[in-house]
This record gives C-alpha cells, structure tokens and sequence, in this order.
C-alpha cells in the first residue's frame, strides 16, 4: 500500500516566491505552464491596519509528491528550496503531528 502524503504550508512565513512552483517544474521538467505545485497569490489586505497579502503554494497531486519524497529520499524539492522554511512535505502522520505543534496560520493538504 503506498503511504499517505501530506503537505504543510505556514501561512503566515511564506512570501509567495514561487520557489516550490519552479522546483517542482524543474523536477519534472514541464514546461512553464504546466506543474504540480502551484503558488496562489490572494488580492492584498488590510488587516489590523497593517497590509496583507495571502499567499500559498497549492499542490495539484500529491500522488507526484509521494514520488518526490521516496526517490529523494525524504527530501522533497520544493521544500528543500522553500527559501522561509514555510513549507513541509512529508508522511500524514508527520505532517498532522507538525500541525498539533505548530501555532499560526496553516494550510495541510492531505
């Protein structure tokens, strides 16, 4: 049975670099329109008097994820990458525990 992937992105640390995008292209070498991670930029904020942008890496198939992680040997690329730590990939049961533990705001995609 393969194992269940998760993936999780700290909302409030990622920048919206696109990164992760352009790691996973890269990976699979698809082309510039084509990818299985995806960065999705919110319209800007103001929140607390303070402006806002949401953004997060989005992934399209976390079967491809699955793939990363075992040829890689746990390392996934657009992680790796991820240039404020704010993204995690992993197995479900990592991913869930990092989620119990970490405070902020949080996307897991499961």
């Amino acid at each position: 049975m393969a194992k269940k992937i998760g993936v999780l992105v700290e909302l409030d640390y990622c920048v919206g670099c696109s990164a992760c995008q352009l790691a996973c292209q890269n990976y699979y070498d698809l082309p510039v329109t084509d990818t299985y991670m995806r960065v999705f930029l919110g319209k800007p904020d103001v929140v607390d008097g303070r402006h806002e942008m949401f953004m997060s890496p989005y992934p399209y198939r976390l079967d491809k994820c699955a793939y990363c992680l075992e040829k890689e040997e746990g390392n996934a690329p657009c992680a790796a990458i991820c240039i404020s730590h704010a993204l995690h990939v992993g197995e479900l049961d990592e991913i869930n525990k990092l989620a119990d533990e970490t405070e902020g705001h949080l996307a897991v995609y499961r």
